[in-house]
């Protein structure tokens, strides 16, 4: 399953040849075409291209192929595991690499976490309106420029409110020297509760050749990106104050004279996307709009003992306020987070234990410490991971010499 399947895209279009072809021909099909002047509208979901049944049906059975062939890899017994070789860790991200695709082909996996549940994560992939899809879109990728849902193929459900599959397009600003990017996958999406109280969703996706969206390098200059078996899967052990593994599966066709440097660069771009979504939630409790006014802090003065901890305070112990409720707290009861002040920019601020506790984000430092203090390998005999969705990554060390910041 680690290759990417030809069958998948249209049998009208299913070569380059083809997608030539529709370059030739899409001045004569100015309706269904998607040129920067009348795809950059925002338009609502019921605006998107209609399929026949016939051709929605073949991409339905496809897609469904792909869905469970990439469950599989990720959650079946274990000769159906995709063996994920540990390449780097990077800012908080692990990085694993699947080396059992064909040339010109990479698949890796960026591994983060984050303090949001499972149901909360997945509404940023669900099917919405144009103006919000490029909103939530903007929390991935901080290029994009523009995004569409083009046809709805089997809506979400009151019975199953986050199973779907749709067609999706976004295009992407670059460089000025480069030529613009974009993507035109099919979407599916999905929540499952586990027999071991956890929770695992994901949204996956593989590029799609439809007429409706030919390829734009011939009107706009914008390259076709290509992916396949890629997508976010995210589990939560639904333990208290848990945290929910993000795992990003990126599988893209390498182009170029310098492969190796080109995966290296994808790894990092897409690695900073999954941060994104990692910190997301994290930024919007790290609202200073949220925060007690500097003249409502408790005085120091009047403090003498930390209301996280108790500890007395000695006339040698230096006293901090929490940023966020004001509190005096000692030196072991803050963490230092980073938060965007309007006008100065990111700047870290002293949030103290009990306010990240009580807004569940305590579990993520909690993480971190673990990170540093366990010398645990990958696995038994150091040759990679299979479960990545369970095997706790972040707390490894089996990394090549010198990957690791």
């Amino acid at each position: 399953m680690s290759t990417p399947s030809a069958s998948f895209r249209s049998s009208k279009h299913n070569s380059r040849q083809s997608s030539n072809a529709v370059r030739r021909t899409q001045h004569t099909s100015t309706d269904t075409s998607l040129s920067s002047s009348r795809f950059g509208r925002s338009q609502g979901v019921d605006d998107a291209i209609h399929l026949s049944p016939q051709r929605k049906a073949e991409m339905l059975g496809l897609m469904q192929d792909m869905e469970r062939d990439v469950v599989s890899s990720m959650m079946g017994d274990h000769e159906s595991l995709t063996l994920w070789k540990p390449r780097m860790r990077k800012k908080g991200i692990d990085y694993f690499v699947d080396e059992n695709v064909g040339k010109g082909l990479t698949r890796f996996c960026c591994v983060g976490q984050t303090d949001a549940p499972v149901s909360d994560i997945m509404k940023m992939f669900m099917v919405t309106n144009t103006a919000t899809l490029l909103k939530n879109v903007r929390i991935m990728y901080r290029n994009v420029k523009e995004a569409k849902i083009l046809s709805v193929l089997q809506p979400a459900t009151r019975s199953n409110p986050h199973k779907s599959i749709y067609i999706r397009y976004a295009s992407f600003d670059t460089p000025t020297l480069m030529s613009g990017r974009d993507i035109c996958v099919c979407v599916c999406t999905n929540v499952i509760e586990m027999s071991d109280g956890s929770t695992v969703g994901y949204c996956l996706w593989n590029s799609v050749d439809i007429p409706e969206c030919p390829d734009r390098f011939d009107t706009d200059k914008i390259i076709r990106s290509r992916m396949w078996n890629s997508g976010f899967f995210f589990r939560n052990s639904g333990k208290f104050n848990a945290m929910t593994k993000v795992c990003y599966i990126i599988g893209v066709e390498i182009r170029g004279v310098a492969p190796q440097l080109l995966g290296r660069i994808y790894m990092t771009i897409f690695g900073g996307n999954c941060r994104r979504v990692c910190q997301h939630y994290r930024k919007r409790f790290m609202d200073p709009e949220n925060f007690k006014h500097r003249a409502e802090w408790t005085p120091k003065n009047e403090i003498h003992a930390c209301s996280v901890c108790s500890r007395v305070f000695n006339p040698l112990m230096m006293k901090y306020n929490c940023v966020r409720c004001g509190d005096v707290v000692c030196g072991r009861c803050f963490y230092m987070e980073e938060v965007s002040v309007r006008g100065a920019g990111i700047t870290r601020v002293r949030i103290c234990h009990r306010c990240l506790e009580d807004e569940g984000m305590y579990a993520w430092h909690l993480r971190a410490i673990a990170t540093r203090d366990n010398l645990d390998s990958l696995n038994s005999d150091g040759s990679g991971v299979r479960d990545l969705l369970r095997h706790d990554s972040m707390s490894s060390r089996s990394y090549p010499s010198g990957m690791t910041p």
